[in-house]
């Protein structure tokens, strides 16, 4: 009983010591390009659209009505509802919310959501240079790759698809974890 006993708290010793000398991950391309798209996921180039307009005027500079949306409730993002005489609200559909960045805000007679306009997602990681053992710069381009049905055509016009941007990031190891430094 006793050797048995003497062997499980040795196996557990040397498990343990294992676990302790486990070495963190290597920084390479692959997991750097891993990284950096799991944090560009639901990005882009965003803007502001007003969800009720309570005093509704369509096609006109100081207001807008559900005609006026048609594009985005084709598209499934959004629905719209008339509400008394003049009033209009929108409702995002799940497609819609997945577009969303944060929560829409302001009150019951103005509310207002900030939107992704122009998707874009990490190209290729170029280089990695390591500062030290825990800390790297790692050298990427991204892309906007698509234009999303809050896109207009003013921003179609400007913002053009798959250009490449070159960017840095900075990497720093926080245990045994590589995280993007904000």
């Amino acid at each position: 009983m006793l050797n048995h006993l003497t062997k499980s708290v040795a196996i557990l010793i040397v498990s343990l010591i294992l676990v302790a000398c486990h070495k963190p991950l290597a920084l390479d391309n692959d997991l750097a390009f891993k990284l950096l798209t799991s944090a560009y996921e639901n990005s882009g180039y965003t803007i502001s659209m007003v969800t009720n307009n309570p005093h509704a005027h369509g096609k006109e500079s100081s207001g807008w009505n559900c005609d006026d949306k048609k594009a985005q409730i084709n598209a499934g993002v959004i629905s719209c509802k008339n509400s008394g005489r003049s009033g209009v609200y929108l409702k995002f559909t799940s497609e819609g919310e997945k577009l969303l960045v944060g929560k829409p805000w302001g009150d019951d007679i103005l509310r207002n959501a900030r939107v992704i306009a122009v998707t874009q997602r990490i190209k290729a990681v170029q280089n990695i240079e390591m500062i030290d053992e825990e800390h790297a710069i790692v050298s990427y381009t991204w892309v906007y790759d698509a234009h999303t049905p809050f896109s207009n055509h003013q921003l179609k016009q400007i913002i053009k698809l798959d250009v490449p941007q070159s960017t840095q990031s900075s990497f720093v190891l926080h245990g045994k974890q590589w995280v993007i430094e904000e």
